[in-house]
């Protein structure tokens, strides 16, 4: 967390206490669970390793938060942390 701080120029102790409100809320979700949408991910992204967070996106129908461009062009919206911040400040 230091490293990403320090990178971002932000206060660590913000980013930290940012980080643990954000797990109480996020569900971890098994590799299993996602095996049924697997194929069709695989068919949709380009970085094989990122197949699991496509599939979570096409299994809820949800936007996928993310900075990576394999993520464009897949099918599901993406929000990046520029429109995320926007749209909270709203």
């Amino acid at each position: 967390m230091a490293d990403l701080a320090r990178d971002k120029n932000l206060d660590e102790a913000v980013c930290t206490e940012a980080l643990l409100s954000l797990m109480r809320v996020v569900q971890i979700i098994e590799d299993t669970v996602l095996e049924s949408a697997r194929e069709e991910a695989l068919a949709r992204i380009r970085d094989a390793d990122d197949w699991p967070a496509l599939a979570l996106g096409l299994q809820l129908e949800c936007a996928i938060w993310t900075e990576d461009q394999d993520f464009f062009g897949t099918g599901v919206a993406t929000w990046t942390s520029a429109n995320v911040e926007r749209y909270l400040n709203s």
